[in-house]
């Protein structure tokens, strides 16, 4: 008999609900029974069509440090900049405000929209609308004249940006294998990761330049970006979750086709996501309003929450204003853009790291101990800058930069894993708008309020912001601790069954699910195992 992990599943066409059924448990369990890498090297087109979405998730990123940096380049200073006493250009802090704050509230109403839209025209035709928003956004950043223009263009680009990162990180969440899903939604931080790494290498060569392009520059190369995602988002399927919840079983069946290396395990998967929407508390619920009602407001709450430590770890803060605080801290224009390239290589190394790690981990322990790194960095920076001396600035600058790698080894990567895996199937779209509307509803505040926190003339706390974020980081280790589930390696229909039982959320690691038992029995029957050859739970 062959090996259960190669041993192939056998179809019936006219089968019935009750073996429509088990196939879909048996190949939720087979899905439990495979390792981490050999999900990863089963099925690449899978792994294509969610890299063109999360290639598409590159720009948030790339404008995001291009918003912050912008401000900090001399030509764009002087082009649509003051005077001050002193003879230098600068940004009026209003404008600082409104670049940060009113942009990222832009993608709040892209958020929302792009959820409804995505639910009621399915994901690509939005994420190909909300790119050709994005191309046209460009252009007008490009063109601009005067620092309102300016506002306007980032404005709409940001409506594109919200649309992308709720139906991206939905598309994502729905075709990911269990083995590595932790590790494809991470890939949604790591993504964003990557926009500001190219953008502050970008700054580094080109805010020297005496011309325009200094800033044009960064501006235009998101027609880069674009160019290349329009291509993937032209050829690649629809979510088959998506088509099966509209009732287009034959689509969806294509569509895992395209994903799946063998037919027979498109199937099973078209059974699975069959069995989760079957099984999912309502069928029926399709409105924003369902997504506090019953248990499905636990869930929603959960979402909130860990994306709402984005926010008030100082993100907004650190990624909008990097440069600036810098240079506030004594050191050159030259030297801060230099600064951020090291701060988005660590970056990178964090979420390299948090995706490694979180699909063996698990997503509970990397966000608590996240949050609880993040508290110590950030108040050992404020006490630092309470001190005034040439080495204690030096600390400051250090522990502003390790804020990057700290942040996205623990709090970055998982809250998308986290967010992506606890909303019901079919509300998770929405589930996810609501959360990213929240934190972005927040980083929107934040951005509007941290230049007059830590700006000379106002505030002036410099560094010493960090004893603000470090305290509420504090009180998330200890919510989280509470509130947060491990949701490693359980199935959307067990996640579904857990909330429903009202299951606390410390247990949700060790409670065995009336869902896993009848997978493991679906599957030792269509593998016909038997004694010590049984999956157990």
């Amino acid at each position: 008999m062959k090996h259960p992990e190669t041993q192939q599943s056998e179809f019936v066409e006219t089968a019935t609900y009750g073996e429509q059924d088990a196939l879909g448990r048996a190949v939720q369990q087979q899905e439990k029974n495979r390792t981490w890498w050999q999900t990863l090297r089963r099925d690449p087109w899978l792994l294509l069509w969610a890299g063109v979405m999360l290639w598409t998730l590159i720009v948030r990123g790339f404008e995001s440090q291009a918003s912050g940096s912008v401000i900090s380049i001399p030509v764009f200073k002087e082009r649509f900049g003051k005077i001050n006493v002193e003879g230098s250009y600068f940004i009026e802090t209003k404008w600082q405000s409104a670049l940060g704050g009113g942009a990222t509230g832009a993608s709040i109403v892209g958020s929302i929209a792009g959820s409804w839209l995505a639910d009621k025209y399915g994901i690509k035709p939005v994420v190909l609308g909300a790119t050709v928003i994005n191309i046209i956004s460009v252009g007008i950043e490009f063109a601009s004249t005067s620092v309102a223009m300016f506002f306007g263009g980032k404005m709409l680009n940001f409506v594109a940006i919200g649309i992308f990162l709720t139906t991206c990180t939905s598309y994502v969440s729905d075709i990911a294998p269990l083995a590595i899903r932790a590790t494809l939604i991470g890939f949604c931080n790591l993504s964003q990761c990557i926009g500001p790494f190219i953008a502050a290498i970008m700054v580094n060569f080109t805010s020297s330049w005496e011309t325009d392009w200094a800033w044009k520059s960064l501006v235009a190369t998101q027609w880069g970006f674009a160019a290349v995602g329009l291509i993937g988002q032209l050829c690649m399927p629809e979510s088959p979750v998506y088509l099966v919840g509209k009732g287009r079983a034959e689509d969806a069946r294509k569509v895992l086709e395209r994903m799946y290396s063998d037919p027979q395990d498109a199937e099973a998967h078209l059974e699975r996501i069959t069995l989760t929407l079957r099984e999912a508390e309502t069928q029926d619920s399709m409105s924003f309003l369902d997504c506090f009602k019953g248990t499905h407001l636990r869930r929603t709450m959960i979402s909130v929450f860990v994306f709402m430590s984005e926010a008030m770890s100082g993100l907004g803060f650190i990624s909008n204003y990097g440069a600036l605080m810098y240079q506030y801290l004594g050191i050159s224009d030259a030297k801060s853009f230099q600064l951020q390239i090291g701060g988005q290589i660590l970056s990178i190394s964090g979420a390299l790291i948090a995706l490694l790690l979180s699909d063996f981990v698990g997503r509970r322990p990397m966000f608590i101990a996240g949050c609880a790194g993040l508290a110590g960095l950030l108040i050992c920076m404020a006490i630092s800058g309470s001190v005034s001396t040439s080495a204690a600035v030096t600390a400051s600058v250090g522990f502003y930069t390790m804020f990057n790698f700290f942040y996205n080894v623990g709090v970055g990567s998982t809250v998308y894993a986290i967010a992506g895996e606890i909303p019901t199937s079919i509300l998770r779209a929405k589930t996810l708008a609501i959360a990213l509307s929240t934190s972005n509803a927040l980083n929107t505040f934040w951005s509007f309020v941290s230049p007059f926190m830590f700006n000379p003339g106002y505030g002036n706390l410099k560094a010493k912001i960090g004893f603000v974020f470090g305290a509420i980081m504090l009180i998330f280790v200890v919510l989280a601790y509470f509130y947060v589930p491990e949701t490693k390696m359980r199935s959307y229909e067990e996640l579904d069954e857990l909330f429903m039982n009202r299951v606390p959320s410390r247990q949700f690691k060790k409670h065995v699910t009336v869902a896993e038992q009848r997978a493991a029995e679906a599957y030792n029957d269509k593998h016909g195992l038997k004694g010590e050859e049984k999956t157990n739970v």
